[in-house]
């Protein structure tokens, strides 16, 4: 009958279909979500749209979504007159599927950008190179068809655009301004006990700001002997210092650092000989303290750095030994000390 055969006819053409469908289905491209992080010193760089319209332009189609399971992870960094980008490419479960770093010392950031669009493009498709990308913006010009003489002209619809979907792009915070670091001096000092000594210092110090910031500092002087007529003791000092400091940068890997605030220590007085010296043991040490530095990059992070202080006693201690009217030791009315180290920032 002929509807039988109408009938197997239609399931021998599903039938062909069926695995055209299941391809099609199969060949839907895959997408990624974008994080691009400028880092402190790449702030001029484009932002994470640029990059991610770069990418689409090169391939030629939307790549981009914020719910995507896997996802390009990009850091930009400058170090001097060089612009690095690391790229990572992470699973669903954060895992990294891979890692490509690239760097560029054109000036400016858009080289670095453009070489990171074409490694991610390439990750996403091998064959992006061996393909011209496409123009940023393509237009097409239509003739006008005039109507036929015998009918009316009748005006189109109008047609509404479909506003462009644009993939969101993942943008990380901005870096923090604050900046942490951590020192290890040692220093040599003259004024602060009765000779020429030297001592270790451990420096904290916070910018919160460009240029303002404080730095907390403990410091020992070892001992040194001082001696007149029948008296001899031994002085050494511990302290620890409050600063005000101000900074600025003198090239892209030297900081000038100058400070001021108060230093507030104990002087320990031991006596050396069997004459008594009036009032050995621990004696209050303040001044004022006025500090110069310079700090000059090794890496991203570690420095190493040297300057000199002043000091100008608030109150001067003075030492006798008993029958002696001049003093075995008494604090000079300015006193100095000059230091080399090292440290790190953070982060």
């Amino acid at each position: 009958m002929r509807w039988v055969r109408w009938v197997g006819l239609g399931f021998a053409v599903a039938a062909l279909l069926e695995p055209s469908f299941a391809r099609a289905a199969e060949a839907a491209p895959p997408t990624y979500a974008l994080s691009w992080v400028r880092a402190e010193g790449a702030e001029e760089c484009p932002n994470g749209r640029a990059l991610m319209s770069e990418v689409e332009r090169r391939l030629g189609r939307p790549v981009f979504d914020a719910s995507a399971e896997r996802a390009f992870e990009v850091e930009v960094t400058r170090f001097g007159s060089t612009y690095r980008s690391d790229v990572f490419v992470r699973d669903a479960a954060g895992h990294a599927l891979g890692h490509r770093t690239l760097q560029s010392d054109e000036p400016g950031c858009a080289a670095l950008l453009s070489a990171t669009a074409l490694a991610i493009a390439l990750v996403i498709d091998p064959e992006a190179a061996t393909r011209d990308a496409p123009p940023a913006q393509s237009r097409v010009a239509f003739e006008p068809i005039a109507p036929p003489p015998a009918a009316p002209a009748v005006a189109p619809p109008p047609v509404t655009p479909a506003p462009p979907v644009l993939a969101p792009v993942v943008e990380a915070p901005p870096p923090s301004d604050t900046v942490v670091r951590l020192s290890l001096r040692g220093e040599i000092s003259g004024g602060l006990v009765p000779a020429v000594s030297a001592g270790p210092e451990l420096a904290f110090g916070v910018r919160p700001s460009e240029h303002w910031g404080f730095e907390l500092g403990a410091s020992f002087t070892a001992s040194q002997e001082a001696s007149r007529g029948v008296g001899i003791l031994g002085a050494s000092l511990s302290r620890a210092v409050t600063l005000v400091t101000w900074e600025n940068a003198l090239t892209d890997n030297t900081r000038l650092i100058l400070g001021v605030g108060p230093a507030l220590g104990v002087l320990h007085i031991a006596v050396r000989e069997p004459a008594p010296v009036t009032d050995p043991g621990d004696f209050w040490f303040l001044a004022l303290q006025g500090q110069l530095g310079l700090q000059m990059a090794v890496t991203k992070r570690v420095f190493v750095e040297w300057g000199g202080s002043l000091f100008v006693p608030l109150r001067r201690q003075q030492f006798l030994a008993r029958g002696q009217a001049e003093p075995v030791w008494r604090e000079p009315s300015v006193a100095g000390r000059g230091f080399l180290g090292f440290g790190a920032h953070f982060p």
